[in-house]
C-alpha cells in the first residue's frame, strides 16, 4: 500500500511558504507507464494487458460513463501500486486531464482487447480517435466554471482558465 503522508514546510528562507502542508507521496520504484488518457497504451504484455482491461472494465461498470486511464505506477512481486490515474468522464468534471467523450471514444478507437477483457462488456458503438495520440497526459482548456485556483512558486495565488502543462509543478 502507497500511503501519503502531509508534511508541513518549515523553511525560514521562504516565509510565504512556512506552515504550509503538502501532501507527500512515497517513492514508487519499478516505476512504468501503462496508458495515457488519449489511448496510448503499452504493447508489453502482463501487468501492461491487466492495466488496459482495467480501464475497459472503468467504462463497463460505470453504465459508459467513465474511464480510468492514464494508468502508472511501479510493478512489484505481489501486485502493482498506482499513481495519479485521470478519470475521463461524459460530463468533464474531473479537471484539465479529463477529456470528456472525445477522450472516451478516442481511448476505445485505440484500444485492443486482450485476454483480460471479457467480450460482455460494453464499449462504444462507433469509436473514433478524435485525440492526436501521445504517450504523456493530454490536458485541456476547462471551463471557468470547472477552473481550479493556481500557486506559483512563492505563494502568490491566480485563478486561470489557460492552463498548460507548465502550470503543474
Amino acid at each position: 500500500m502507497n500511503i501519503p503522508q502531509v508534511w508541513t514546510c518549515q523553511v525560514q528562507d521562504y516565509s510565504e511558504w512556512s506552515g504550509r502542508k503538502t501532501l507527500v507521496e512515497p517513492f514508487i520504484h519499478n516505476w512504468e507507464k501503462f496508458n495515457s488518457n488519449s489511448g496510448w497504451a503499452s504493447n508489453k504484455g502482463g501487468w501492461h494487458e491487466v492495466m488496459q482491461a482495467l480501464s475497459h472494465f472503468s467504462y463497463h461498470c460505470s453504465g459508459g460513463q467513465f474511464v480510468l486511464c492514464d494508468l502508472q505506477g511501479g510493478v512489484y512481486q505481489d501486485g502493482v501500486v498506482l499513481t495519479d490515474p485521470v478519470i475521463l468522464s461524459r460530463s468533464r468534471s474531473y479537471g484539465v486531464t479529463d477529456l470528456g467523450s472525445d477522450g472516451i471514444t478516442s481511448f476505445f478507437a485505440r484500444h485492443r482487447c486482450n485476454s483480460y477483457c471479457r467480450s460482455s462488456w460494453s464499449k462504444p458503438r462507433s469509436p473514433s480517435a478524435t485525440l492526436p495520440l501521445r504517450k504523456g497526459t493530454t490536458m485541456q482548456h476547462v471551463s471557468t466554471r470547472h477552473s481550479r485556483m493556481l500557486m506559483t512558486f512563492p505563494g502568490k495565488i491566480e485563478s486561470s482558465d489557460d492552463y498548460s502543462s507548465d502550470d503543474y509543478y
